[in-house]
Order: structure tokens, then C-alpha cells, then sequence
């Protein structure tokens, strides 16, 4: 899915965060749309980080988080109680030291999973490891003929 796989039907709240209610076009499902775009990047990566802090029924309502068009934007079911995204996400999630929100950020790297189109296996070439190998063989000789004829 992508934002443009969501109508934005009315925009509830703009607090930083616009929260739009919308509905997923393909199966007519009502949900909120979070854009996250007016933000600065330490306050979108703080809020996206503490989506990973939460209670697993509560980050079951989290249906879709990316970029889109340069947009971070959030899904999520329709988050009623509550005013904001941000007040849902600060009441939801423990105050969160900036050691933890840092650790977290990198725990949500190696969680996502890479295609292998996208990134492709990484390894060293096999002429830079032939040129290596040469090369130390090259300097273990050097090394040997400094010992072998040395003068005595």
C-alpha cells in the first residue's frame, strides 16, 4: 500500500501532525492517515520510534507506516479518545529514555526486511581477494629472502 491507496475525507487535527480521517480505497475501510511532513526529522524519528514501544494490541492498530512522495505519514485504525496521534502515542507508551528511543530507531532497521533486488548481497569481489592474497604472498617472500641472505 501506499498514501495514494488512502481518500482523505477530513482533516481532524493539525498539531505538527495532521491527522486526516480517510478510507482505504480498495476495501473501504475507515482509518486515520497521520502526515508527519511538518515536522522536523528528530521529532518524526522520536514518534516513530515510540510506535515500537507500544503495547502489542496497540501497535496491532497501526495498519501502515512509510514515505510517500517525500511524506512521512502514519496509518492507523481510527484512534477514538483520543485528540492527537501524539497524545495516543505519548498515553500509550512509557516515557522512553533517549538511550532507549536511539536503540530502538536501530531495532527497527534490522526488523524490516531487504529484498535482495534492492540490496544486493555484499561481499568482497574475487579479484580484490586474488590481488590480496598475491600481495601477501609477495610479502611473505620479501620477508623470507631478508632473513635468507642476509650477511653473517
Amino acid at each position: 500500500m501506499a498514501l495514494d491507496d488512502f481518500e482523505l475525507l477530513e482533516l481532524r487535527r493539525d498539531d505538527g501532525v495532521q491527522t486526516f480521517h480517510a478510507r482505504h480505497i480498495a476495501t473501504a475501510r475507515h482509518v486515520q492517515v497521520h502526515l508527519l511532513d511538518r515536522l522536523s526529522r528528530p521529532e518524526i524519528l522520536t514518534l516513530l520510534s515510540r510506535i515500537s514501544s507500544l503495547p502489542e494490541p496497540e501497535r496491532r492498530r497501526v495498519i501502515e507506516r512509510g514515505v510517500s512522495r517525500g511524506r512521512p505519514y502514519v496509518v492507523t485504525e481510527r484512534l477514538a479518545g483520543f485528540a492527537s496521534f501524539r497524545e495516543w502515542l505519548e498515553s500509550k507508551t512509557p516515557a522512553a529514555s533517549l538511550d532507549q528511543r536511539f536503540q530502538d530507531l536501530f531495532e527497527d532497521e534490522a526488523q524490516e526486511p531487504q529484498s535482495q533486488a534492492s540490496h544486493p548481497k555484499k561481499g568482497i569481489p574475487l579479484g580484490a581477494m586474488a590481488w590480496g592474497v598475491m600481495v601477501a604472498l609477495l610479502f611473505l617472500s620479501l620477508v623470507i629472502a631478508v632473513f635468507a641472505f642476509r650477511p653473517r
